[in-house]
């Protein structure tokens, strides 16, 4: 659930672009011709006519080398429908917004539970809370790990988890960096009941969704390139997919891992 203050400057978004629409369709209005157009289909093939007097139903006929006619007059009728259309959600709007605004002086329900002091949170099942709330009960909740070779869990991390190499710690240490929650290895159930172990699990606070990040840090090993190109089928099959819930990152010899690029990139994804 978005917060009143993301609704607000959505609607404020959602306004400016209407009024910048508006303004060019109302320039290009003002070029168009006088009359209206009427179409009929005829044997299969439509007709135009163009009506210039009330009274007259039928209209002038408007022949092939004159088609521009009835383009333009085609274009008037979808501008004074499209700015007939704009003026009445740009009044809607600024009523909501009025309203809305009001309402966002005073505290919004998000943020009722989290005002309250320690002791009586702790006694409360809230109804609603805000997403920085939801972040930090997110992060606190317990979640299964991949228990395979802990042994290889040898690099730490600013958060104090203990990764398999030294990009994943690279990884970890900039989501941390970014304040963006992350789970290590945490456990998923795919449809068919299989366990897997995603390298990270990130949550997209604003949205309260959960995105999954693979970074595949061989390569250049054939078999491990197979093996990862198959983790991604799977994925897809369990809708998971590449630009909606997962993030893929590589790296080879001749590719290194550019932590800088991929922080602008995670800077731009979450930053919504």
């Amino acid at each position: 659930m978005k917060m009143m203050s993301l609704i607000i400057n959505d609607l404020h978004e959602r306004n400016e672009a209407l009024i910048a629409f508006g303004s060019e369709a109302s320039e290009k209005v003002k070029n168009v011709p006088e009359g209206k157009l009427r179409i009929a289909l005829n044997s299969g093939k439509y007709r135009y006519y163009k009506i210039t007097d009330a009274k007259d139903t039928r209209g002038k006929y408007i022949t092939k080398e004159n088609i521009d006619e009835a383009k333009e007059l085609a274009e008037k009728d979808y501008l004074q429908k499209l700015l007939r259309a704009i003026d009445k959600e740009t009044k809607a709007i600024e009523k909501a917004l009025s309203i809305l605004k009001k309402c966002n002086t005073n505290m919004a329900a998000e943020d009722i539970f989290s005002s309250l002091g320690e002791a009586r949170q702790e006694i409360i099942k809230p109804v609603i809370i805000n997403n920085q709330e939801y972040a930090k009960r997110w992060e606190e909740e317990s979640y299964n790990t991949n228990d395979f070779r802990p042994e290889e869990k040898v690099y730490s991390t600013k958060k104090g988890d203990m990764v398999r190499s030294k990009s994943e710690a690279m990884l970890a240490d900039m989501y941390y960096d970014l304040g963006i929650p992350y789970r290590y290895e945490a456990e998923l159930r795919l449809k068919n009941g299989k366990r897997v172990y995603p390298d990270f699990t990130l949550l997209d606070v604003s949205s309260r969704q959960e995105i999954y990040h693979e970074h595949m840090g061989l390569m250049d090993n054939e078999e491990y390139r197979i093996h990862n190109l198959q983790k991604i089928e799977e994925n897809r099959n369990n809708d998971i997919f590449v630009g909606k819930n997962l993030i893929i990152t590589f790296e080879s010899a001749g590719c290194p891992l550019s932590i800088r690029t991929i922080k602008k990139n995670m800077m731009e994804l979450f930053s919504k």
